[in-house]
């Protein structure tokens, strides 16, 4: 065999592995096999509500919603036995926290204005589902709205679990 007949087999062989490789290559991605998951899903349900020393307080519902603002929310019925309120948590965000940040003020069943805010306790581990239960830590104080409402002056932190049924 002659150099320069090596030398063709040579290039024709390496034309035909970039030819190969250049047809072998992937046209599109291919579809995930994991399914797309909301992130408000597990917090969805029916909650019964006890202290911190197991007592039953109150019930209370959590359900998909989109916020005041087109936001992707939850609705929250009956929090703290006073409140319905809008919390934001995006679809896509798969946390077990729960972002408990609602309008202020917020207006209880009754009408009267609070500041309700979440209350960090790492220990506690604030306003997070550990399993099927939520792990409520937050704060309500009328300070700026009690004497304009005409009812008593009122601030209160509370540590409660919300058991999912």
């Amino acid at each position: 065999m002659t150099r320069s007949s090596h030398l063709s087999r040579l290039v024709l062989c390496g034309l035909y592995l970039v030819l190969c490789s250049v047809g072998c290559r992937k046209e599109k991605e291919c579809p995930s096999l994991a399914p797309s998951v909301d992130g408000r899903d597990k917090f969805v349900g029916q909650y019964m509500v006890y202290d911190t020393t197991g007592m039953y307080l109150y019930s209370m519902e959590i359900l998909k919603a989109s916020g005041t603002s087109g936001i992707d929310s939850v609705y929250v019925v009956n929090w703290g036995d006073r409140f319905n309120l809008y919390v934001q948590h995006d679809n896509g965000n798969n946390t077990d926290f729960l972002n408990l940040a609602p309008a202020f003020p917020s207006l209880d069943h009754s009408g009267d204005r609070w500041a309700f805010f979440a209350e960090s306790d790492p220990i506690f581990q604030t306003n997070r589902m550990v399993h099927d239960t939520l792990r409520m830590s937050y704060v309500i104080n009328n300070i700026a709205f009690y004497a304009e409402d005409g009812v008593p002056f009122f601030t209160w932190s509370y540590r409660e679990y919300g058991v999912k049924q």
